[in-house]
């Protein structure tokens, strides 16, 4: 007894009722009898006329191939040794007619090369570019036939996968009708679109694959097997298919153990195997459903046996499907949410029910009465019974009832039929009158011509209809007869006894079944998933954590006392927080110290460097000892074992009696020894052979030594990024290198300049070579003769340091676009993030001499609102004219409530031990010397 409304909430929402009720289905499922002739043969007919009547025919492959023909000549004629490549399910032959035709780009520059493609003529109209997206694409339309082309680059491994599916429907014609009706399923239930939380055509394509090599007997085989040698096959997770070759054979090519080991393997059986479509389509949703273990193994086309994630170190969690052609892909990683993945399950749940039903509910046939309604799950719009009333009541669905609103799939109702009847189902909604519409197109098993039928309501998205007279198919009735075993090899599938299948009535030898997309959902879409902040409700496009730039109130215009007040706040963060010469020997006392006892005690060939902070004028009091150690005789690391180094360096520090808290770090991408110098307090760091950033200290310290207000704007921006909290690097901010480049960046782009762009000065046409890790780390460092070659710079911009402070803060916040243009101090000119595709970054400053590093990549999306939010806020706390107390100036200008509005930096991706990024908790550096 449930005294009020509440209580009934309550009780509803007990997880038991839940499980129950999945116990109920599954048991359902599992008593489903097998499938009898005219079942299969029904089955056997919707599925080819799905595959038929959506999927692209023979004429259809031409007519996009001759579109990427004409597009391929546009692009060719334009931008000569350029060619496209067709590639995706227009290649493969198994796109729906609503798919898009994707190409590939390949023969020049991609970025220049799809700046052409978006200037396309007439003949190819509706160009877009979205450079921005996670693969960079144009999108146009063709004209004359109508077809949307997908035009991107880099899609090397999706053109082999596309040759690999080409190949295998063109010698299994089973293959390409089971696919098409599961893309059509998977269109009808909204799990097609990976944006919102689905799974790409290519995963479903390789789930029927996989399906198709696993069952008893198998259609195709699997590509290792027993053609991996006994002491390699435990690595047999390592082969990965290389190519595709003219005859039916895969190449394969071991990558985890050299040498490599070429192999050979069929991609077909030399015999088909006998098998119906209908079965083979039922077979494959028992496979899928619920119950099945798919939260355990890895679905690898590659693999007989079973592949567990622990060998592929993936997470347990939903699904995960391996790309053959790249192993360390999960294709189904798009379905990051356990709220769509429950969705998944519950539509395999109801699909399988629905086919595998001996007598499925015929289109237009009336509701069963007396059927029991039971809540399942309550949600904020469901209706709650009062505690008073009748506990059975019969349910009538009539045309003025409204199908449920869509929402969390777990908003269902369980209906338990009568007794009188033969079968319980678990869903009220899904065996629920379905009525066709007048323009609803029906195609008979026999005919298979389109006919009209009336309806009493509007239906959408009717999909594929048989007819009640089914003609039944004699050889998938004689192979089901000669092979009654077929069970055995099935999960959920089992033998019912004889006297089960004696009571199916007559009316049984008619049966028609429906791709419907009311059935086939119960009226119940997916919750939309965002893809980037994995949140429902919304999609990309309207993602909060996606910085957008909005219209920033006018600032008045600062008087000469108001500027003054900034200049003494700038020159204030400069005299507190800068090193003196006398910490700055205290420094070099402790390097040289230490030096001399990892000589004595460690290798007496070491040598040690101080670089950053340190050393580039830009250090505070309490800045980390960055040092870099070198070994006499070798002028790279490329023979040397660093983690095996920095492991033994750590053993030998932990006798030095002045240094504690000893840390090695050898999963970074370089590996360091971090540790705290007792006396002093300061904490530091050793890595080996880090050449290049002590080119980067000496190009650092070279522009603060052009102009004092850089060493003042640096420090105020070091300031400013500790008072605001995203000044570290190693908790998802941006490292203090990454702030001054920032500063440096506007300074050269201040008009007129305040400084020049060091590594565009020199002696000839050409730039000279100082080769350093494979990169060219020149710059002009002469201070003297450049005061002589660039007179007219030197003193040129006279603002003053607290005015520059303000144009800095208004530059990045008014003018700069983060998503456009990347942070460059090596050339005046700008650079866009297309040209150097980091689209998919928020925030992109490029390392001077390391071109390809790019020091914003390890910043989320949340962290760059939290980094703008305080640029805009610092702008409108420094730009609206105040003068505070004299002495309390520092707090007022860097407070970090109003910076901040009073937020705390994001902390999502950090681990909850040392609160830095780059690792889980289980694997903390930190939780493993604790346990120790």
């Amino acid at each position: 007894h449930v005294e009020n409304v509440q209580l009934a909430h309550k009780h509803i929402k007990e997880k038991r009722h839940k499980k129950n009720l999945e116990k109920q289905e599954e048991a359902e499922l599992r008593s489903l009898a097998p499938p009898t002739g005219p079942q299969l043969s029904a089955l056997d007919a919707v599925v080819a006329a799905t595959a038929r009547h959506h999927g692209v025919s023979r004429d259809d492959v031409a007519a996009r191939r001759a579109a990427a023909h004409r597009l391929d000549d546009v692009i060719s004629a334009r931008l000569p040794g350029c060619r496209l490549r067709l590639y995706g399910s227009s290649a493969t032959g198994l796109a729906l007619k609503s798919s898009d035709v994707n190409v590939d780009v390949g023969g020049a520059p991609s970025p220049l090369t799809l700046a052409v493609v978006s200037l396309l003529p007439a003949e190819f109209c509706d160009a877009a570019s979205d450079f921005h997206a996670k693969v960079p694409a144009v999108r146009c339309r063709h004209a004359s036939s109508g077809l949307l082309f997908t035009v991107s680059s880099g899609n090397s491994l999706a053109c082999l996968s596309s040759d690999h599916l080409a190949a295998l429907s063109a010698r299994e014609p089973r293959l390409a009708p089971l696919v098409l009706a599961f893309r059509h399923w998977a269109r009808l239930v909204h799990l097609d679109v990976p944006g919102e939380g689905g799974l790409p055509s290519y995963c479903l394509a390789l789930m029927v694959l996989h399906f198709l090599q696993q069952r008893e007997p198998p259609l195709l085989p699997v590509y290792l097997d027993d053609k991996v040698p006994s002491p390699r096959r435990p690595a047999a997770v390592h082969f990965l298919v290389l190519n595709v070759v003219p005859a039916p054979f895969f190449l394969y090519l071991l990558t985890g153990c050299p040498p490599p080991l070429p192999l050979q393997a069929p991609l077909c059986w030399p015999r088909p195997v006998p098998a119906p479509l209908g079965l083979l389509w039922l077979e494959l949703l028992a496979v899928l459903r619920p119950g099945a273990p798919l939260e355990d193994s890895v679905i690898s086309v590659r693999l007989k046996e079973p592949l567990p994630r622990e060998a592929k170190n993936w997470p347990r969690r939903r699904l995960a499907v391996e790309d053959p052609f790249s192993l360390k892909r999960n294709v189904a990683r798009s379905l990051n949410s356990q709220m769509v993945f429950e969705y998944l399950q519950d539509r395999l749940r109801a699909a399988y029910r629905y086919f595998g039903h001996p007598s499925p509910p015929p289109p237009g046939a009336p509701p069963p009465p007396n059927q029991e309604v039971e809540s399942r799950e309550s949600s904020e719009n469901q209706e709650v019974r009062k505690p008073g009333s009748t506990e059975n009541q019969e349910v009538t669905l009539t045309e003025s009832q409204e199908v449920e609103k869509p929402g969390s799939t777990e908003n269902q109702e369980e209906v338990t039929l009568t007794d009188n009847q033969e079968m319980k189902s678990a869903e009220s909604l899904e065996n629920h009158e379905v009525t066709l519409t007048e323009n609803q197109e029906v195609i008979n098993a026999e005919s298979l011509q389109k006919q009209e039928v009336r309806k009493s309501g509007s239906l959408e998205n009717q999909e594929v209809t048989l007819t009640e007279n089914q003609e039944v198919s004699q050889e998938a009735s004689s192979k089901n007869q000669e092979n009654p075993d077929w069970l055995t090899n099935q999960e959920v599938i089992q033998e019912v006894s004889c006297d089960k299948q004696e009571v199916l009535s007559e009316n049984q030898e008619e049966v028609q079944y429906v791709f419907d997309k009311l059935i086939l959902t119960g009226g119940k879409p997916p919750t939309v998933v965002c893809s980037v902040c994995k949140r429902d409700g919304h999609v990309r496009a309207d993602c909060p954590d996606d910085f957008k730039r909005a219209e920033l109130p006018p600032l008045p215009e600062p008087s000469e006392a108001f500027l003054r007040v900034l200049d003494g706040v700038c020159t204030a963060c400069y005299l507190e927080l800068c090193l003196s010469p006398l910490e700055q020997q205290r420094r070099e006392q402790i390097l040289s110290g230490l030096e001399r006892f990892i000589r004595k005690e460690f290798d007496d060939k070491a040598r040690l460097c101080l670089f950053g902070s340190s050393k580039n004028g830009f250090g505070f009091r309490d800045s980390d000892l960055d040092i870099c150690m070198t070994l006499e005789g070798h002028r790279t690391a490329e023979k040397l074992n660093c983690k095996e180094i920095i492991e033994a360096l750590a053993k030998v520090l932990k006798k030095h009696a002045g240094l504690r808290n000893i840390l090695p770090i050898t999963t970074a991408k370089v590996p360091i020894v971090k540790f705290e110098h007792r006396q002093s307090g300061l904490e530091g760091d050793i890595s080996l052979y880090n050449t290049l950033a002590q080119h980067n200290t000496r190009m650092l310290a070279t522009y603060a030594a052009l102009d004092p207000r850089v060493q003042l704007l640096g420090y105020t921006m070091k300031v400013f990024a500790k008072r605001c909290d995203i000044g570290d690097a190693s908790r998802g901010s941006l490292s203090s290198y990454a702030h001054i480049l920032l500063v440096l960046y506007f300074l050269q782009q201040r008009r007129p300049p305040v400084i020049p762009v060091l590594q565009e000065i020199y002696d000839g046409e050409a730039a000279p070579r100082r080769p350093v890790d494979g990169w060219n780390a020149f710059f002009y460092d002469d201070l003297q003769r450049l005061v002589t070659r660039r007179p007219p710079l030197r003193g040129s911009n006279r603002e003053s340091v607290g005015a520059l402070w303000l144009g800095l803060l208004r530059f990045y916040t008014e003018e700069f676009d983060f998503k456009e243009e990347v942070v460059s101090v090596r050339s005046r000119r700008k650079i866009s993030s297309f040209q150097k595709e980091w689209t998919n970054k928020s925030i992109n400053i490029e390392d001077p001499f390391d071109l390809n590093h790019n020091l914003g990549a390890g910043v989320s999306r949340k962290m760059t609102n939290f980094i703008m939010k305080a640029l805009i806020n610092g702008r409108r706390l420094f730009g609206t004219p105040h003068f505070p107390p004299p002495g309390t100036e520092m707090d007022y200008f860097f407070d970090s409530r109003t910076l901040t509005d009073g937020e705390l930096a994001p902390n999502d991706r950090c681990c909850r031990v040392c609160g830095k990024i780059g690792h889980y908790m289980k694997d903390c550096p930190r939780r493993r010397r604790m346990l120790i």
